[in-house]
């Protein structure tokens, strides 16, 4: 039989117990919405930069796997934000990141660099990369956003990279595919693909704007 002593040390044992398993509870909430909120874009609940970049290295890691980046960058975006102001501009980008995820697309892992640039990266063959570029393309080719009752398009440039053996890092594939798409706005095409012939000056243009890490 306990003493009324020993009822006591066990209901302090217990109390005790019980604090620290919710305190537990607690700090492991917090270390994952830590881990979410570094790893997400805040506006747009996107897979941000950092996110992306260690996805696309670690998918580089295996040589025989096929991958490809595509970049997309918003048309006129600056004007937009000039005449309506930030917070239209904010509502079109999260508008571009519900309309980019709701495709679907096989293979494929979105998210946003900075600004108004994308990334959807897709772990799969040429084909299925281009038909993704392409499907972005074409949905943000037909979507619009009303912005103070006027309507405006979400249309994109798309540079696409496909990985190759000269292209091991995901600082390769993202210099190419910013050129492809800095080639794609120069041409108003809405995909332009990187290859060695037709993005030589694009390249030299797209590195002296930035340097991916």
């Amino acid at each position: 039989m306990h003493t009324a002593w020993q009822t006591i040390l066990l209901a302090i044992t217990t109390a005790n117990l019980v604090a620290l398993l919710l305190q537990n509870r607690r700090l492991r909430t917090a270390l994952a919405t830590a881990r979410h909120e570094a790893d997400h874009d805040p506006l747009t609940g996107l897979p941000n930069r950092r996110a992306l970049v260690r996805h696309l290295n670690a998918l580089l890691a295996d040589r025989t796997r096929p991958v490809s980046v595509a970049l997309l960058d918003l048309n006129d975006f600056k004007a937009i934000n000039d005449q309506h102001g930030h917070a239209a501009g904010d509502s079109l980008l999260i508008h571009v990141a519900d309309t980019l995820t709701a495709l679907d697309l096989p293979a494929a892992y979105i998210g946003r660099m900075s600004g108004d640039e994308f990334l959807i990266i897709t772990d799969g063959g040429e084909r299925t990369s281009r038909e993704n570029a392409t499907a972005a393309a074409d949905a943000l080719d037909r979507s619009t956003l009303a912005i103070f009752g006027e309507p405006v398009n979400c249309r994109a440039s798309i540079g696409l990279a496909i990985a190759d053996h000269g292209t091991r890092t995901a600082s390769d594939l993202l210099t190419r595919a910013d050129a492809a798409m800095y080639d794609a706005k120069r041409h108003g095409t809405a995909v332009q693909v990187w290859h060695h012939t037709t993005a030589t000056t694009a390249t030299k243009a797209a590195t002296s704007r930035r340097r991916y890490r």
